[in-house]
């Protein structure tokens, strides 16, 4: 007897906000958060899957924000209800990266300001199925980052290589992100089908460019402090500051990160020097990393 399944689009949609890598979890109509999905339009083939996609991270927050996005993988969740009969929901997971929340006119908008995102490193109660898919979205996010040209060119070799050389555990945050047993929820029944990046890609930004991961993650224009503080936070591992900064000089010398003439301001340490990310030079800067 063949299986039914319910199939949807979930979309994880990761941002910045007050300096917390976040995730958006809009309420449901029971007023549990819950990560947005769409039922895609089987005729359209794949273009019904990333619309899909699209739509779901629409509910957590307006496209002209969303940086990136890109498949992760499959999950297939199996609800349980003892009411009804269990029925297995096939799940198309997407991440997607969002402008991120910054300081507008002085004041710097709050989580409650922005209900939809959550901090990472301090996630609610999730059900089962909800982890999964958030664990499933996060895998394939920081594969990217980890992949990004540059993350790589930024990265000390032994920092780099201990995260990319299989081990599990590459970011604090994944153990927060761990399946958990869940009373009358959903649990993962099939382990993820490994999505082929490349070929599954969705990209969101209009001008079709790849933007680097931390780039998409920081205002513009973004001191290298903040650019050095979202990799120390998200991998776990301090970085020196003087390599980081020589190894950034360099990357300005390639030309897809531009010094500018002005500096922070309101801020209270030194204010550092900004700078802003140069779509032109940075295809050329990716195709030599590469």
């Amino acid at each position: 007897m063949s299986a039914a399944f319910d199939v949807a689009c979930s979309t994880v949609v990761f941002r910045v906000v007050r300096d917390e890598l976040c995730v958006g979890l809009p309420r449901d109509g029971h007023g549990v958060r819950a990560i947005p999905q769409r039922a895609p339009n089987a005729e359209a083939g794949d273009a019904g899957l990333d619309a899909a996609a699209r739509d779901a991270a629409n509910s957590a927050v307006s496209l002209r924000d969303v940086m990136r996005m890109s498949r992760a993988g499959v999950r297939v969740i199996l609800s349980v209800n003892k009411d009804a009969p269990a029925r297995a929901r096939m799940c198309i997971v997407s991440w997607a990266i969002a402008r991120p929340v910054v300081a507008v006119h002085g004041a710097i908008e709050s989580l409650e300001a922005n209900e939809h995102f959550v901090p990472l490193s301090a996630l609610p109660e999730l059900d089962d199925g909800t982890r999964s898919l958030l664990a499933c979205a996060f895998e394939a996010f920081l594969d990217a980052t980890l992949a990004d040209a540059l993350t790589r060119r930024l990265l000390p070799r032994h920092v780099l290589f201990r995260k990319t050389d299989g081990f599990a555990a590459r970011s604090p945050l994944e153990a927060g992100l761990a399946t958990i047993d869940a009373a009358n929820g959903a649990r993962n029944e099939v382990p993820a089908a490994a999505a082929a990046p490349s070929a599954s890609k969705v990209e969101a930004n209009s001008s079709g460019i790849d933007i680097p991961i931390f780039v998409a993650l920081l205002p513009d224009p973004f001191p290298l402090s903040s650019l050095r503080a979202l990799y120390e936070r998200l991998l776990g591992a301090p970085l020196d500051r003087g390599n980081f900064r020589r190894q950034f000089q360099e990357i300005i010398a390639k030309g897809p990160i531009r010094a500018l003439p002005i500096f922070e301001r309101d801020v209270p340490h030194r204010a550092g020097q900004l700078f802003t990310f140069d779509r032109p030079a940075w295809n050329r800067f990716a195709s030599l990393e590469g």
